[in-house]
């Protein structure tokens, strides 16, 4: 631009100046407002340069904040799970029992009272047995007798009563033959009827009774020399054996009168006092054993086949637990629950802590059929429509990238920080563990644990 043809003389702020003069007049007088400009600039630039590197920056924090590192599980499928169910029953005494007498008498003695323990075969009362010890001494005294009878039938004859009959033989022997001549004398004469004839006949008669006293001493002689006969010992030992029967029978009546324990327990009831008249089968006591406990439980039918006796329980008690073995599974039928009854044998530690009536729990395991998979809790997040949502990591568009897909599922069970799932999950897929509020769908993102 040619400045020359300017006017010489123009207006500045009322003065008329060159335009050479106005420039440099002009810089002069406004120079700290055209520093201010220029810095200003210069400024101005300079952020912008900021703002854009600040941009990258962000950016590029943004790009690796999308890429969250995450863990994952690698699920597989499963055809059933095991589900706790809780049954209650009774505890209950091993054994009880009504004690009382088999027979009847007057009560003379009881030895404990409600509540004492007692232990097996302690006596704990008995009955009058006056006429019972008169019996006794009767049937000792008849069977002494009968003891030695047969004691001397086996014994046999004495060697004395031996030889009074050999001489006994021996006197009958010689008076036969005096009465046998007399009576030849008699039969000659009798010939020449020198005598009547009944005179012979008496003499004949004599002859023959003498014989038959000769004839019976002569089978005594024999019986003795040869000993008492089996039959006879036979029939003697009948009546001893009687005898002790009765006996026997009389010792059962005095154990009778004497009530004892069966086993150990404790007294749970005591019905009768002192000079009381028992009947036979009348309950004097209630006997439990409290050492030995027992917990009856109703199950299912259908859970009960697959329980073996002398496998180890646990059963549950105001938050105790205690140890029990499975010692029989009733063959019938509760009408009222529709269950089957089992028996569990409580330990030795039970007792110290539980009574008979107090109800008791126990935990069974069953299989229940059906197809899933079993994730972490953390791994879910509630859904639409009462469905659940998991986070399933697969492969991205780009080489060693990976993305989040979100999958249905339906919560079939729970167990602890598990719960068992079905929906569109296959095995082999990767499913994000936790923290997954923070998470989208499509989201970019990186495996923390190995694939």
């Amino acid at each position: 631009m040619n400045f020359s043809k300017l006017r010489p003389k123009s207006l500045f702020f009322h003065e008329n100046l060159t335009f050479r003069q106005i420039v440099v007049t002009g810089v002069k007088r406004y120079y700290p407002v055209l520093v201010v400009i220029f810095v200003t600039g210069i400024a101005g630039v300079c952020w912008s340069i900021a703002e854009i590197a600040y941009s990258t920056e962000i950016k590029s924090d943004n790009s690796k904040r999308q890429r969250m590192p995450v863990d994952v599980v690698e699920i597989k499928p499963v055809n059933s799970f095991l589900r706790k169910r809780t049954y209650t029953g009774k505890v209950e005494a091993a054994r009880i029992s009504e004690l009382a007498f088999e027979r009847s008498g007057k009560l003379i003695n009881v030895v404990v009272d409600e509540g004492d323990s007692v232990q097996a075969g302690m006596v704990l009362a008995n009955l009058s047995t006056r006429h019972l010890d008169v019996i006794r001494l009767k049937l000792e005294a008849e069977l002494a007798a009968a003891q030695a009878k047969l004691d001397e039938l086996i014994a046999g004859p004495r060697s004395q009563t031996i030889a009074v009959t050999e001489a006994e033989v021996r006197q009958l022997s010689a008076k036969l033959k005096n009465l046998e001549a007399n009576h030849k004398r008699n039969q000659q004469l009798s010939k020449r009827n020198a005598i009547s004839k009944s005179v012979f006949e008496e003499t004949q008669y004599d002859v023959e009774q003498q014989q038959a006293q000769l004839d019976a001493a002569k089978s005594r002689l024999s019986e003795l020399q040869e000993g008492t006969r089996k039959e006879k010992i036979a029939a003697q030992k009948a009546v001893v054996a009687n005898l002790d029967a009765a006996l026997a029978d009389n010792q059962v009546d005095l154990d009778d009168a004497r009530l004892t324990a069966p086993f150990s327990g404790r007294i749970s009831k005591r019905y009768s006092d002192e000079g009381t008249v028992i009947p036979p089968n009348v309950p004097l006591f209630r006997l439990v054993e409290d050492q030995k406990l027992e917990a009856h439980i109703g199950v299912p039918v259908d859970m009960a086949k697959d329980l073996k006796q002398g496998t180890k329980k646990k059963v549950q008690l105001n938050g105790k637990t205690f140890d029990a073995t499975l010692k029989a599974i009733l063959p019938e039928l509760d009408p009222v629950t529709r269950t089957r009854e089992i028996v569990l044998a409580l330990n030795s530690k039970a007792a110290l802590h539980l009574v008979p009536g107090q109800v008791i729990r126990i935990e069974i395991e069953e299989a229940i059929p059906v197809q899933g998979f079993w994730l972490p809790l953390g791994a879910l997040a509630r859904g639409e429509r009462g469905l659940w949502s998991a986070y399933s990591v697969i492969d991205g568009k780009n080489e060693s990238e990976f993305v989040l897909e979100k999958r249905q599922v339906e919560v079939l069970h729970t167990a602890g920080d598990r719960v068992l799932v079905r929906g569109t999950l296959t095995a082999g897929d990767l499913i994000v563990v936790d923290g997954i509020h923070k998470l989208a769908n499509n989201q970019r993102v990186v495996i923390k644990s190995n694939r």
